[in-house]
């Protein structure tokens, strides 16, 4: 006879539990991101593409230094910054055997872990990468800056604490020259070099610095910068006005050079004028172009500006739906991608978080319910700190278990652009906060019960969460301005969020990352809401009201694109005012557990392994039981 092995079986059960819980570690990721993939730069610009795959093979243990952008391409920051990167990496194209100049886009999802990893949190972000850097080091933030005259001293800043740490030795010196005399000013200088060339300045001048990485790559010359605290120096050569220049020949001889302005252009082109008297056939490096890109480029915007300011263009009404999609890409957006960015989230950050996710598990109308929020939110609310990486996982498993949790594929609709990077989820997130403001307003009608609930979940999740730092500051710097902490009843916080963004609106309006075909309006519009401004062009903020309510309702969302679209719009009312009566009853005959649906799932899969296994334990006892009473009958009978 054959007999149950209880130990396999029980193996077996386990193993199936295990499976269940990590099965999400070995599916494909379910959400990909609808913001565009193809970044800010491509390959015509000198800005040297990364991501996760080419990222550490490049910028570790290279003989070269990186200097890396990190960015977001939807944050309208890093739009206005791409050009002057762009500009940047052209003006210094001649130092590329010292510093590359590079990007990698946030934005894209295979890239979010590396942009973790490295704690970026805000864009865009600059970060130096070391000469031979080992793989533990994860970059010097470098400051921002709004010229590539700015950006190209705060780099050299960099490049020459390298040199001054012993890092960088196949350079060019760009420290300064500290000797006291020129009497021995050849004997660590090679034998190809002809003219050394001395430019005395000012402590705190990068003109030195830039000349020397400029013209590197000519061999016959060799340039060092000697700064005014030298004074034993500068009085030897009776140097008294700053910059000066002096070169110095092989056959012993020393002239002084007259530059006629202090700027690096005039210095480059005194030593070449110098060189070219000499004889020297030099094939002179494209400097000029390089240098004058930047004063193209302001011009350019500037007179870009103008024509904008002087031109009539004929504004495309926006479209005036609520689209469920638009929505849940916010969603998913903000809660797969921006959160798990973060490596660590605690203190302020936590809380923040919590309010977030309770706000969105109480007023998200999601189409399949809102026990995937909830769910998420029980797990977050009882943790003091949490790793991005972890919160990830939690994200992709508990969606992973409930799938489906969206109604449709990751696009845009209202919120689409007229072309890539712009609107999407900066739109977006608006939009959703709006509804929130106005469905929070319309369950909480006869309570005055937190009425800045969902403006302090707001403030929480812009302050610490959203990717573009410049939108964040102004956000916190406008809600500080405008009280929003005193905002006394829900209709109220409604009124100050359309206001807020009008005032967003305002600022932004003409910016360089502004959708031509979607300008910046004060909105609503007289097509959309005739009645929401009064005869002398003030607003009726009461007619305002009724017009934000009615169009950020639940009832007022379009399903367009959604895989369950229905005509009934107002189903959706129904079943989520079902739905939050359930809730109610439900957590009013909790017993103090936080269990999740998976948990209990989990108790069920555990509680019916162990009867099985008893019924099992209990059938091999009764089997062995009676083949001994025949055994023994059996035995008598002989």
């Amino acid at each position: 006879m054959e007999y149950f092995d209880v130990g396999l079986l029980l193996k077996v059960c386990l193993i199936s539990v295990i499976t269940a819980n990590c099965n999400a570690e070995a599916s494909k990721e379910p959400y990909q991101s609808e913001i565009p993939t193809q970044g800010l730069y491509n390959a015509s610009d000198n800005v040297v593409i990364l991501n996760v795959t080419n990222f550490k093979s490049s910028v570790y243990g290279d003989t070269k230094g990186w200097l890396v952008e990190f960015y977001n391409s939807w944050c309208g920051f890093c739009s206005r910054f791409a050009p002057l990167w762009k500009t940047f990496a052209d003006d210094i194209y001649t130092w590329k055997d010292i510093v590359v100049i590079a990007a990698i886009d946030c934005a894209d999802d295979d890239n979010n872990p590396i942009c973790r990893e490295y704690e970026i949190m805000h864009y865009p972000m600059l970060k130096y990468f070391s000469v031979n850097a080992h793989t533990s080091f994860t970059g010097l933030v470098m400051e921002k800056d709004n010229s590539v005259s700015k950006l190209r001293r705060n780099l050299i800043n960099l490049l020459e604490n390298e040199q001054q740490e012993g890092r960088g030795i196949s350079w060019p010196n760009i420290t300064p020259y500290r000797n006291y005399e020129t009497t021995n000013i050849w004997r660590a200088v090679p034998k190809t070099v002809k003219y050394f060339f001395l430019l005395f300045e000012k402590t705190d001048s990068h003109l030195g610095a830039e000349v020397i990485l400029d013209m590197h790559k000519i061999s016959i010359l060799q340039i060092r910068r000697v700064t005014s605290d030298n004074e034993l120096l500068c009085d030897t050569n009776k140097i008294t006005n700053f910059p000066s220049l002096i070169v110095f020949s092989r056959n012993d001889t020393q002239k002084t050079l007259k530059i006629r302005v202090p700027t690096r252009e005039s210095t480059y082109n005194t030593i070449m004028q110098f060189m070219i008297s000499r004889g020297e056939n030099i094939h002179e490096q494209n400097f000029t172009k390089h240098h004058l890109t930047e004063t193209n480029h302001k011009s350019s915007t500037s007179t870009s500006k103008q024509s904008q300011g002087t031109e009539k263009l004929e504004n495309t009404l926006i479209d005036d739906h609520l689209y469920q999609l638009d929505l849940e890409n916010t969603l998913r957006y903000s809660i797969s991608h921006e959160i798990p960015l973060h490596k660590i989230i605690k203190g302020e950050k936590i809380d923040a978080l919590k309010k977030y996710l309770n706000v969105l598990a109480d007023y998200f109308p999601l189409r399949h319910g809102n026990i995937f929020l909830e769910t998420i939110h029980d797990i977050i609310k009882t943790r003091d700190n949490i790793s991005g990486e972890e919160y990830r996982q939690i994200i992709k498993s508990t969606e992973e278990e409930m799938s489906p949790v969206y109604s449709g594929s990751s696009q845009w609709i209202g919120c689409k652009g007229s072309k890539d990077g712009y609107r999407g989820y900066p739109c977006g997130l608006w939009t959703m906060f709006h509804m929130l403001t106005v469905n929070f307003a319309n369950e909480n009608k006869d309570t005055e019960h937190e009425p800045r609930k969902i403006l302090e979940a707001m403030y929480g999740y812009i302050k610490h969460f959203f990717g573009c730092a410049d939108c964040s500051q102004h956000f916190v710097q406008m809600a500080a301005k405008n009280k929003i902490f005193d905002v006394s009843n829900v209709n109220n916080t409604i009124l100050w969020l359309w206001s807020a963004h009008n005032e967003v609106n305002a600022r932004l309006s003409g910016d360089d990352t502004e959708d031509p075909k979607h300008k910046k309006i004060q909105y609503p519009v007289a097509e959309h809401c005739p009645n929401c401004r009064h005869e002398n062009g003030t607003w009726n903020e009461k007619n305002v009201l009724h017009y934000l309510q009615m169009k950020y309702s639940y009832k007022g969302i379009n399903y367009y694109g959604s895989s369950d679209s229905r005509k009934d719009n107002g189903n959706k009312m129904k079943v989520r005012q079902e739905r939050l009566v359930l809730n109610k009853y439900i957590s009013s005959k909790k017993l103090g557990w936080d269990f999740t649906i998976f948990d209990i799932s989990i108790c069920v899969v555990l509680y019916v392994t162990s009867a099985v296994i008893l019924i099992l334990v209990c059938v091999k006892f009764a089997v062995k039981r009676t083949y001994r009473k025949k055994t023994y009958v059996s035995l008598l009978g002989r």
